[in-house]
């Protein structure tokens, strides 16, 4: 990317690019901005301006669907395989190592981890599973580049500290505890779900 583009932007155009694989999907070859403003509740305006990151000037009549599909899947990245792991091995992670999603994506699900060594014995998978311990060596000889925590919250600094030892360089975490992280070439999103129902409640009585 030419230049640096805002987190909210970011979230904006990834959002908006999952819209324009479905509208593909369906087979739709043009869309107006006024439309994919309506889609994903944000002005026309707001949308020709976010899309102008790419060099694409600003257009009301429309835009070719497959055409702004592919630029923002260059030009995000998105079409770039990214090796992925999941440590933590409950229900949360066995939906997230079973989600069917990623078979039409650029994520790879290399391995997956747990502390409970019983657990690992049971589980079925096709995906190769480790013991917690051995994070550091499976993700750098594996070169994965991103990982997801859903563990307990007590084990997840140190899950996190181990993922980054092995030269990880993104984190989705689960857990409801902020992961810290002095390297600020490493990417950490920290999903609590009780906090997504709080701000959800507090919209609901302004």
């Amino acid at each position: 990317m030419k230049q640096s583009i805002p987190l909210p932007v970011l979230e904006r155009l990834s959002i908006l690019y999952t819209v324009l694989e479905r509208l593909e999907k369906e087979g739709r070859t043009a869309v107006s901005s006024a439309e994919l403003g309506r889609i994903m509740n944000v002005t026309p305006h707001t949308i020709r301006k976010d899309i102008n990151y790419f060099g694409q000037a600003g257009s009301e009549s429309g835009y070719s669907v497959s055409t702004l599909r592919n630029t923002l899947e260059k030009g995000l990245r998105f079409d770039v395989s990214r090796k992925a792991c999941i440590v933590g091995l409950g229900r949360m992670g066995l939906a997230l190592m079973n989600f069917s999603g990623f078979k039409d994506s650029n994520i790879r699900i290399e391995a997956g981890f747990d502390s409970n060594i019983n657990r690992l014995e049971t589980l079925k998978t096709d995906i190769e599973l480790y013991p917690a311990y051995e994070i550091p060596e499976v993700v750098k000889r594996k070169s994965i580049e991103l990982g997801v925590i859903t563990v307990p919250p007590e084990a997840a600094q140190q899950t996190a500290d181990k993922l980054i030892q092995g030269g990880i360089k993104g984190i989705i975490n689960f857990a409801p505890v902020i992961i810290q992280c002095d390297n600020p070439a490493i990417a950490i999103r920290n999903f609590y779900v009780l906090e997504e129902f709080r701000i959800l409640s507090a919209l609901i009585q302004i």
